[in-house]
């Protein structure tokens, strides 16, 4: 009886958290289901909690001019007006008899919100209650899951979807038929942009939102405008972070520099060291700059979407780059005020794994600016130690070609792009590039020598230099694809491939965060034995596979479970004798 009851009870949790893929009818209002992915440049949102509220009555108000009476002379009204010593309609431009179209409606919503204007909005729109989103399929966890999904049931109409301190974060428009799914950057303040990377597989991705990509790879961003903005012809600004690239724009465009044709020092927050040597000064100077510059916007790119009646889609195609190039004039190096020529190069060694390459939309709309981002990019790379035959040492001065396998046919690289083969034994070098030890790699650009761990407790730079020579390093790989290395030079390498991936993804650790892997930090082919003799390694940060002349995998966990297996022979085998004995 106790068990037939306790199935029971469960039946009955389980049905009461479950939510139904198809509409609620609560009293005399239908409820739809909205599906929303919350990201933020990118990365899932995940664990945080969000609102939603329907305020298509507001929205009708302001829209066709049906203010009452009774909301003008609300205590709500009344307040803002004297907070802000003016007229509501000289604020936001509403009042009753005064009609909006959809867009300025939506952007006077927005105004509001942001302008301390909430309780306002709160009386024109009936003070409907706000539902929390909550787990997909599971309406007692009121937080988003992992991936940053999370689901609620709300009205057909305008709805605003609010953070957990009551900040709009974007307005949605919910339909009666669809499937209402939605994206959702909180650095976003519209949803009437869709962007998407059209030519990337899934394998590429590093989360919903972010592609694990090569450098020099072609990208091609869709951007699709809502057609309620384009009653009038729309001013829009693309703004790519750094090093990525726009290289074509499928509408006329205009190049803007983001510091007009003069840079200044003071504008950077960078002030110039005038007592050391000129010369020395200028490169510390250029050094800082380009740090600066990265992560940054340096052009920006203007463009014009022409009124229409329909949706209109803006196709945008760019590639990841190394470095970028470019020569302005810096002003403030010098005590004269002179403004002096240079050439900058943005990325380079500067250039990091871990960064996240953005494209962020900026529409200018007769109430205001909407800010849209759209999926991020970024790249990822793998180390490589080579080790002698007997596995106790490092090898040095040992030469490599890189490729990738794709079915049956193999390519490498070569003059800054993939060439298919048809033998790894017959190839041309000249017609190829070699990758060899000491040098960092950086695909489709320059190539650094590893710098020295200076860190070091017993740091000694000639032998470090030794070491480096057994080292290389990869930056700018993607996911996605079956890579290998083949030995050209080098002691006792055997003339095959070893194989390995790439990958640059978040994953959420035992703490709960969200947390890049990578190649980087994580060695597939690892030698425990060698870790210590390479100046620079860090254990989940900087790993090396090791390359042997056999190319015998040294996985951890194969590893781990041998050792832990011979343990276990040892354990049974000394048991066994005490059986015996007794």
């Amino acid at each position: 009886m106790k068990r037939i009851f306790v199935i029971v009870l469960f039946t009955i949790f389980c049905l009461g958290t479950t939510v139904p893929e198809k509409s609620v009818q609560a009293s005399d209002k239908e409820l739809y289901n909205v599906h929303v992915t919350f990201t933020s440049n990118g990365s899932p949102v995940f664990n945080s909690k969000f609102t939603i509220q329907n305020l298509q009555e507001a929205y009708e108000k302001i829209k066709t001019g049906t203010i009452t009476s009774h909301d003008v002379n609300s205590a709500a009204w009344q307040a803002v007006e004297q907070q802000k010593g003016a007229y509501i309609s000289d604020i936001f431009g509403i009042n009753p008899g005064i009609k909006n179209n959809s867009e300025n409606t939506e952007s006077i919503l927005r105004n509001m919100y942001t302008s301390g204007a909430g309780a306002l909005v709160d009386q024109l729109n009936g003070h409907a209650k706000d539902e929390p989103f909550h787990y997909p399929k599971n309406i007692s966890r009121r937080y988003t899951d992992n991936s940053g999904r999370a689901e609620v049931a709300t009205e057909a109409g305008i709805n605003g979807v609010f953070d957990n301190d009551g900040n709009l974060v974007q307005l949605l428009r919910v339909k009666k038929n669809s499937a209402n799914n939605f994206s959702v950057d909180i650095n976003s303040t519209t949803n009437l942009f869709t962007g998407k990377i059209t030519n990337l597989s899934s394998e590429m991705k590093a989360n919903d939102n972010s592609y694990t990509v090569e450098l020099g790879e072609p990208l091609t961003y869709q951007l699709t405008i809502d057609k309620s903005l384009l009653t009038e012809d729309l001013p829009l600004a693309i703004n790519p972070q750094t090093n990525l690239i726009i290289d074509e724009i499928s509408l006329p465009y205009t190049q803007v520099p983001a510091y007009g044709d003069i840079i200044s020092l003071q504008t950077l927050g960078i002030t110039s060291d005038n007592s050391i040597n000129p010369n020395a000064s200028l490169a510390v100077l250029k050094s800082e700059i380009q740090q600066k510059f990265y992560k940054n916007i340096l052009w920006g790119y203007a463009v014009t979407i022409p009124k229409s009646e329909h949706d209109v889609t803006v196709t945008i195609k760019a590639h990841l780059a190394s470095e970028v190039k470019f020569e302005s004039n810096l002003q403030g190096a010098t005590t004269d005020g002179s403004v002096t020529p240079m050439e900058f190069v943005v990325g380079d060694k500067d250039l990091i794994p871990d960064t996240l390459f953005s494209m962020n939309i900026v529409a200018s709309t007769t109430t205001g600016t909407l800010d849209y981002s759209m999926p991020t990019i970024r790249t990822s790379g793998i180390n490589f130690v080579s080790v002698n035959a007997s596995g106790t040492g490092l090898e040095s001065k040992n030469s490599y070609i890189l490729g990738y396998e794709k079915g049956k046919q193999k390519y490498v690289y070569g003059e800054n792009r993939w060439n298919p083969v048809t033998s790894l034994e017959d190839i041309d070098l000249s017609t190829v590039q070699t990758f060899s030890g000491g040098n960092q790699y950086y695909l489709g650009g320059t190539s650094i020598p590893i710098p020295v761990n200076t860190d070091l407790f017993s740091f000694d730079a000639k032998k470090n230099r030794k070491v480096n020579e057994s080292l290389i390093k990869f930056l700018g790989l993607g996911q996605g694809k079956k890579y290998f290395l083949y030995p050209v030079e080098g002691k006792g390498l055997e003339k095959q491939e070893l194989y390995f991936t790439v990958y640059n993804k978040d994953s959420r650790t035992l703490k709960g965060d969200i947390t890049s892997q990578t190649s980087i930090g994580n060695a597939e082919y690892e030698d425990y034995s060698i870790n210590n003799l390479i100046p620079d390694y860090r254990a989940g940060t900087t790993e090396y596979n090791a390359v042997m002349s056999e190319y015998k995998s040294h996985n951890p966990g194969i590893k781990i479970f041998v050792e832990i297996g011979g343990i276990v022979i040892v354990v049974i085998g000394v048991l066994v004798l005490i059986y015996k004995k007794e």
